[in-house]
């Protein structure tokens, strides 16, 4: 378990705090990582030459695809013999993004996880409800030992359908339900389709992740269903689910100083800019073992606060993500990038890649996925259940590639043109 009291310390120990760290943590990966040894080398520095944590900008940036690049073990700072486990997530199209473990790596996230929740509120007499998205199995595991951590019963993610996950909010008598903005008003929502009362619910708290949870969503949440709601934010790439989280106050979500140091960059210069300026969020980790990160950029927009709370903690804290900085969307929590897209069709029609477009339809608070192809005779031939046939097997590929579940719709291409035109591939109605 985290020892909480190292949320309030001064504005000099946090300095002292990631100066030695980072010095700690730059020597480390320069001799042990190839990656960033060349990396530094190129900018003519060397580990002498950071010698506080002012000393951050001299560092290189590091991007997802320099993790795929890099793929499976090269960006690992320990022998393999130290990784205890391992997870990997959709990276480039070339490679998946790996992801390693030391078990004093996994005892951080798990530490971190349980103080993002007891941060919530949570306790050991809590029944708690996770409900993610496949795709984000990662997130929600790590939130499972969390909870566990600290004492509390806990329904891990189940790919079920909904009418059986309120089954289970109401028959089990969750008290904690974990999930997307998006899922929890949809799942909420069905209540009344259900023919469920919220008298019967013993609910009393939503922890909402992988979206941001704007201010509407919020009110119509506590109005209608009397929960208190509380948003957490994560990268899993850093540090995971408990890298920032609110408090009892809610003006900000407070940054876990203690294992990385947060920038805000300007996305096209890469400037470092000052507090309250919205910008790029980067992290750098100082306590991670296997694989630790430098100036790794995030890709979402936010600004950072860096004083103290009315909570009494000091942690900084950073405000809701506002955008991406990039062509990445997220659905569901779920991020997908037009580049993976084309990837995954170019292999799927062995480079007769059609025109398509992604399209995104609101339905009951979800957004629902829908590919579009064009059909021509130098695409499809067939007979009628042949397409049907050609339909799902792009269906099921697209979810195990991208996590989630779409219907694919032939087209013509005279549907589609007024899009490309415009150069857009993905479409919200």
């Amino acid at each position: 378990m985290q020892d909480n009291k190292i949320e309030y310390l001064s504005e000099d120990a946090w300095y002292q705090w990631h100066t030695e760290l980072l010095q700690s943590t730059v020597n480390r990966v320069y001799n042990r990582v190839p990656f960033y040894r060349k990396s530094m080398e190129e900018l003519g520095i060397t580990p002498r030459d950071i010698n506080s944590a002012k000393d951050l900008t001299r560092l290189p940036f590091t991007t997802r695809k320099d993790l795929s690049d890099n793929y499976p073990y090269n960006m690992f700072a320990v022998p393999l013999r130290d990784i205890v486990r391992i997870h990997t997530l959709r990276g480039s199209r070339e490679a998946p993004v790996v992801l390693g473990y030391t078990r004093q790596d996994l005892e951080h996230r798990k530490g971190l996880a349980s103080r993002f929740l007891m941060a919530c509120g949570v306790t050991p007499d809590d029944i708690i409800q996770i409900c993610l998205d496949p795709g984000m199995y990662v997130l929600g595991h790590e939130l499972k030992e969390g909870a566990e951590a600290i004492g509390a019963l806990v329904i891990p993610p189940d790919p079920i359908h909904t009418p059986a996950q309120l089954r289970i909010l109401l028959d089990f008598k969750t008290t904690v339900l974990i999930t997307s903005p998006s899922y929890g008003r949809h799942l909420l929502g069905s209540l009344d389709e259900a023919g469920i009362s919220l008298a019967g619910l013993s609910l009393k708290t939503g922890i909402f992740v992988a979206e941001t949870l704007d201010n509407q969503t919020r009110e119509e949440l506590e109005q209608t269903f009397s929960i208190k709601t509380i948003s957490g934010y994560g990268i899993l790439e850093a540090v995971g689910p408990g890298m920032a989280y609110e408090c009892e106050k809610r003006s900000g979500l407070h940054l876990a100083l203690d294992h990385f140091i947060p920038e805000i960059i300007n996305p096209d210069t890469g400037e470092q800019l000052p507090p309250g300026q919205t910008g790029e969020l980067v992290i750098t980790t100082v306590t991670t073992r296997a694989n630790p990160l430098l100036r790794f950029r995030t890709g979402d927009l936010t600004h950072i606060d860096t004083t103290p709370c009315a909570c009494g903690r000091t942690t900084w804290r950073m405000a809701p993500v506002q955008g991406r900085s990039d062509e990445i969307i997220s659905v569901r929590g779920i991020r997908i990038d037009p580049a993976e897209v084309d990837s995954l069709l170019d292999n799927y029609f062995h480079d007769r890649l059609p025109g398509y477009l992604v399209i995104l339809k609101n339905h009951a608070y979800l957004e629902r996925v829908e590919v579009w192809i064009a059909l021509g005779e130098n695409l499809f031939s067939g007979d009628l259940p042949e397409l049907h046939r050609w339909i799902r097997g792009l269906e099921r590929t697209f979810k195990e590639v991208i996590g989630l579940e779409c219907r694919v719709r032939p087209v013509e291409m005279k549907t589609l043109k007024p899009y490309l035109d415009k150069g857009q591939k993905i479409v919200r109605m």
